[in-house]
């Protein structure tokens, strides 16, 4: 047999006569609530299994574990897709095609000025340029959307640690006073 027991807010807690003198927490504002002994039991509303069960209230700490469990989620999600792709930053058709469109001056230069003294160096072309620069931008996204994915997540696991502290019963109370 079970009793509904009335809330401060409105709600009404299901209780049973093996939780009689003990105490429950609201499922709606999470107050502790005396339950009353067996011998008062009767005074209380009797709850029909056909009826609803009490639904919990949305509490902000809901909220920002559901927000952050999404937020962190969006952001690893948008890291991989920002991600650089493993294209070649160097492309040898277009050190061709830059080589073939230059005049013999301009080689010649490029020769005198850089190459024969240090190897193989060259100036990046402009599309090897659009390409680092946008690989330097997909690492700093990723980075500042790795960053706010951790926050995020970090944000979600502490609030489902407030919300399951919450149903813990404190030393002050009856350990035995049945199930929550």
């Amino acid at each position: 047999m079970s009793f509904l027991l009335p809330c401060t807010c409105s709600a009404e807690v299901v209780v049973t006569a093996g939780q009689a003198g003990g105490s429950v927490d609201c499922p709606r504002c999470g107050r502790s609530l005396s339950v009353p002994k067996l011998r008062d039991l009767g005074g209380l509303r009797r709850h029909h299994p056909g009826e609803t069960a009490p639904v919990v209230a949305w509490r902000p700490a809901h909220a920002v574990a559901l927000l952050g469990a999404i937020l962190a989620l969006a952001s690893w999600l948008a890291a991989a897709w920002v991600a650089p792709g493993r294209a070649a930053a160097v492309d040898d058709a277009v050190i061709r095609s830059s080589v073939l469109s230059a005049d013999d001056l301009a080689i010649y230069r490029a020769w005198s000025e850089g190459f024969s003294r240090a190897g193989v160096r060259r100036p990046p072309a402009d599309e090897e340029q659009v390409i680092l620069r946008r690989a330097r931008f997909a690492e700093g996204m990723r980075g500042v959307l790795h960053t706010v994915a951790v926050a995020a997540a970090l944000a979600a696991a502490g609030a489902m640690l407030v919300l399951r502290g919450a149903k813990r019963p404190s030393p002050g109370r009856n350990a035995h006073a049945g199930p929550r």
